[in-house]
């Protein structure tokens, strides 16, 4: 049995005071949107195109975690995550960008900093490294989706828990789960090497207590209910 987290900003706050965020600064590029292979639809954001340029929310260094969440792009990571990562043999991770540019952290030029600058790079992560099971995941859609592979779409749905279908798992560290409302889920492995090398800025939820309903402010909510973790055989 393996157990899976989504991967979330510390305390669920993508704009929050403990740890720094991202906003884009001019020119901010677009490209096209990963697809489903089945009906060709988006099955994510757009891609954020060359050059990255960022403003942090602060110039304390105490705040700049190895996770970086903002609008506009899926996340950014220390140099010290893609060092553990490689170190560790993590996978799952596709490409790691070229270092983004730091224009303004806090109410400050970069150039004006007497700290150096973190290294932040945008990744990109493997999409379909698990297929959600919707029945054991108690997921409930408006209507039915137009493709029952990606199923995105489908109006409004809620579910309480996040269980990944048995056998359906690629091995894959860090992945984008097809079919589940979580952007990016994590490994067991994943969990114990970031709480050994003390990675900043995450909350790793089980997914058996990751709930997701459109009916609720912020849509995504930790269930405390007495369920299970989410496993699957891999």
């Amino acid at each position: 049995m393996s157990g899976f987290y989504v991967l979330e900003p510390e305390e669920g706050m993508l704009f929050g005071r403990k740890w720094a965020y991202a906003d884009l600064v001019d020119p901010v590029n677009y490209g096209e949107p990963p697809r489903c292979p089945v009906c060709g639809g988006p099955v994510g954001s757009r891609e954020w195109l060359p050059p990255h340029r960022i403003k942090l929310s602060s110039a304390k260094p105490e705040r700049w975690g190895d996770f970086v969440w903002g609008a506009g792009f899926p996340l950014l990571v220390s140099e010290r995550f893609c060092d553990v990562y490689e170190s560790e043999g993590l996978t799952g991770v596709t490409r790691f960008h070229s270092a983004a540019e730091i224009v303004r952290a806090g109410a400050r030029r970069a150039a004006d900093l007497t700290v150096p600058l973190p290294v932040y790079r945008l990744v990109d992560i493997v999409w379909n490294g698990a297929n959600q099971d919707d029945a054991a995941s108690g997921t409930v859609t408006e209507r039915a989706v137009s493709c029952p592979y990606c199923r995105v779409g489908g109006g409004e749905h809620w579910q309480d828990r996040i269980v990944i279908e048995e056998g359906s798992w690629t091995g894959a560290d860090i992945f984008t789960p097809r079919g589940a409302p979580a952007s990016i889920m994590v490994s067991e492995r994943f969990r114990e090497v970031a709480e050994r090398h003390r990675l900043k800025n995450l909350w790793l939820v089980p997914a058996g207590q990751y709930g997701y309903d459109v009916r609720r402010p912020g849509l995504w909510y930790v269930n405390r209910g007495d369920i299970g973790e989410g496993d699957a055989d891999a």
